[in-house]
């Protein structure tokens, strides 16, 4: 007797890919889990080289995104509209305030300054991981947004070290360059409210270790649960009480 051909759909893990004409695995839960880009937040003191381990860490990940902010101050010397900043007016930025379309924002001496929300999700949709620099303020408030980032902090890798950072990188007066390292010391006060510490002692291992913490925090709870979110959102489009008990968790 011929065998006979089962009347029920393939399972979806295995439906056949007709425009191929091969057979294809249909992608898993945590396939798409990896498709929704993380957000990374990075803080530090100024001249901690915050700015080179991102730059590093873009050119070798090009796939990843860094946010462009949006800002009231004039372009400086070198300074490309889109690729550095996005210059508007104070008008404009009140404007994206009030409407609620910005992650985080601060105004200082009448400058507003401040991240677009829409641009970063909208990239982490395409499964771009999205890179935010950003002070401690800025950080706190992307957290109370998104709790699903990861915040980085990163240090010298001593105190002596970052001032002579600061010395060789500007040309502040002593008494400047003081304020400036009472301000640094406020905020590596605030990096046990971060979930990561690095310590920038040398740029390619600094910028291995930011791979490392991404890479192995594809799958945390705090990416899973975000993924899981939108999926019911769109998926399952929740309707029952499970799935908003879920919701609600």
């Amino acid at each position: 007797m011929a065998p006979t051909t089962s009347k029920t759909s393939p399972p979806m893990w295995a439906r056949r890919n007709k425009e191929a004409g091969s057979m294809s695995m249909e992608k898993s839960y945590f396939d798409r889990i990896a498709e929704y880009g993380q957000l990374i937040v990075i803080s530090g003191p100024n001249g901690v080289g915050k700015n080179t381990v991102i730059r590093q860490y873009l050119q070798e990940h090009p796939n990843a995104r860094e946010s462009i902010s949006v800002t009231t101050r004039e372009p400086r010397p070198g300074e490309e509209e889109g690729k550095d900043y996005f210059f508007i007016s104070l008008k404009e930025f009140d404007q994206l305030v009030r409407s609620n379309a910005l992650l985080e924002f601060v105004y200082s001496k009448n400058i507003g300054h401040g991240t677009p929300k829409q641009a970063v999700e909208n990239n982490r949709k395409e499964g771009h991981n999205v890179i935010l620099n950003v002070d401690v303020m800025g950080a706190m408030k992307v957290r109370a947004l998104c709790p699903d980032a990861t915040l980085i902090f990163i240090v010298p890798p001593s105190w002596e070290e970052l001032e002579k950072r600061v010395r060789a990188s500007t040309k502040l007066t002593d008494e400047q360059i003081k304020d400036y390292l009472e301000c640094a010391q406020e905020d590596i006060l605030c990096a046990g409210q971060y979930d990561y510490i690095l310590i920038n002692d040398e740029v390619n291992k600094t910028v291995r270790r930011l791979d490392q913490i991404i890479h192995g925090n594809r799958y945390s709870r705090n990416s899973m649960k975000a993924f899981l979110e939108s999926y019911i959102e769109s998926e399952l489009k929740p309707q029952s009480d499970f799935a908003n008990e879920i919701l609600s968790m």
